[in-house]
């Protein structure tokens, strides 16, 4: 059986805010992923942090910031790829999202 990928959008940024089904999917999964500029700290995982327990496995998605495409859909297929690689053994994983992902979000 496939694991399940998860969505969560976190809201504004301030990490009160995340919702109480947000931090129950984090504690419960096998998994986060969350995108990274270059050279930075995850804003998205920043709101998240106290939420993640620290055994959990963490996928880094590392988006170049350029006006060429291909540089950034590389780091999405490579993190797909990863991603792909957790839900294939069985296991839940958590795409983490500056804001809301059906509206605004990284």
């Amino acid at each position: 059986m496939l694991g399940k990928l998860f969505g969560l959008g976190l809201g504004p940024g301030d990490p009160e805010l995340v919702t109480v089904k947000a931090v129950r999917i984090l504690k419960s999964v096998s998994a986060v992923a969350f995108p990274i500029l270059e050279g930075k700290e995850s804003f998205a995982r920043s709101i998240a942090a106290q939420y993640i327990p620290e055994e959990i496995d963490q996928i880094s998605i590392v988006v170049p910031m350029t006006q060429d495409r291909l540089p950034a859909q590389k780091a999405y297929d490579e993190a797909a790829y990863q991603i792909s690689k957790v839900l294939d053994r069985g296991h839940d994983v958590a795409c983490l999202c500056e804001g809301d992902p059906f509206f605004y979000g990284s």
